[in-house]
C-alpha cells in the first residue's frame, strides 16, 4: 500500500467555469520525493493545499498512511508545510519560530530546546538562534521555514515553490540542501515547482500537470526522454518538432527530407507510409554505424 493516495480528487472553485483540478490519481511511496511540475494555473498548488487541508476537495479522497484525511482539519493531519513566502513570525526569533509548532503541540520546554538545537544544527544556523527574520538573508529565512516544518516530526512534508524568491546561486545551493535533508530524514515529500530543472534534479518522480489534469507521471529520465504527450514534450526541456515519414515501424526507420534515420524504439502505433511527428532533443542524434554524437 502506498503511503499517500489521492483517488479521483477534484476541485471546483465557486463560480469557476472549469475545475482547478480534475480526476487526480496518484500514489506516493513512503520516503519518496515527488514533484508537481507545470505552468502557473495548472492546479499543482491547489492539489498541494488539498493534501495539507487548506482547501477542501470537491470530490475524491486523500489517504495518508492508511487513514482517510479528506475531512480532517489541517492541524490534525501531522503534515509539515514550507510556503513560498516563508511565513515566519516577525515578532519571534529563529529559535522561537522553529519551536512554535512544538509549543502548540504541548511539548515541554526542555523537549523544545533540545529539538530546536537539533534543527539549528541540521540547517547549519547554530549561531543565529537569537536573530529575528528581518536580520536574515532570504536563503537563511527559507532554512528556518524548513526547520520549523520538520521540527514537529511530520509524516509528510509539503513544499510550495520554496525557492522561487531566491537568486539563482542561492537557489541551487538550497535545492541541494533540501534534497540532502530529505534523504537524511527519509521523510515523504511533495514539492511544487514551475521550474523544470528543479523538478528533474530533485525528484524520484515528477508529476507533470496542465489545466488541472495529470499529463504524465514518471522518473525524471523518463519524463525528459520519453514524453507521452505533446505538452510534456514541449514543456520539459528544449526540443525540435519534425514531420517525418514512417518507413519501417518495427525497426523505427523514418525519413526526413529523403534522409533515413532510426528511432531508439519500434514505432508500435504507426504504419509504414504514414506521416508522423517526432520530438527531437538537441544533442541526442547518433550515428548508427559509429555511435558518435552528431
Amino acid at each position: 500500500m502506498a503511503f499517500l493516495e489521492l483517488t479521483n480528487v477534484r476541485k471546483v472553485f465557486p463560480n469557476a467555469q472549469t475545475p482547478a483540478v480534475e480526476d487526480f490519481n496518484l500514489n506516493v511511496n513512503a520516503g519518496e520525493f515527488v514533484s508537481f511540475l507545470g505552468p502557473s494555473g495548472c492546479g499543482k498548488t491547489t492539489t498541494l493545499r488539498m493534501i495539507a487541508g487548506f482547501e477542501t476537495a470537491t470530490s475524491g479522497s486523500i489517504v495518508m498512511d492508511g487513514r482517510d484525511i479528506t475531512p480532517i482539519r489541517p492541524n490534525q493531519r501531522n503534515i509539515g508545510m514550507v510556503f513560498q513566502s516563508y511565513a515566519l513570525f516577525p515578532n519571534m526569533n529563529v529559535a522561537d519560530n522553529i519551536g512554535f509548532g512544538l509549543k502548540v503541540g504541548g511539548k515541554s520546554k526542555p523537549e523544545i530546546k533540545e529539538r530546536v538545537g537539533e534543527m539549528l544544527a541540521l540547517i547549519k544556523l547554530e549561531e543565529l538562534g537569537n536573530r529575528y527574520p528581518y536580520q536574515l538573508s532570504g536563503g537563511q529565512q527559507q532554512r528556518v521555514a524548513l526547520a520549523r516544518a520538520i521540527a514537529i516530526r511530520p509524516q509528510l512534508l509539503l513544499l510550495d515553490e520554496p525557492l522561487s524568491a531566491l537568486d539563482a546561486k542561492i537557489r541551487l545551493s538550497l535545492r541541494n540542501e533540501i534534497r540532502s535533508i530529505q534523504r537524511q530524514l527519509g521523510i515523504t515529500t511533495v514539492y511544487v515547482t514551475h521550474d523544470q530543472e528543479e523538478a528533474l534534479s530533485l525528484s524520484d518522480r515528477v508529476v507533470v500537470m496542465n489545466r488541472g489534469l495529470i499529463e504524465q507521471v514518471g522518473p525524471p529520465f523518463e519524463i525528459y526522454n520519453f514524453p507521452t504527450t505533446e505538452f510534456v514534450a514541449s514543456f520539459v526541456g528544449t526540443l525540435n518538432l519534425l514531420k517525418v515519414k514512417v518507413i519501417d515501424p518495427a525497426t523505427g526507420a523514418i525519413q526526413v527530407d529523403g534522409q533515413t534515420f532510426f528511432t531508439g524504439r519500434p514505432l508500435v502505433n504507426h504504419a509504414a507510409g504514414e506521416t508522423a511527428q517526432i520530438a527531437l532533443r538537441p544533442g541526442i542524434v547518433q550515428s548508427r554505424q559509429h555511435g558518435a554524437r552528431r
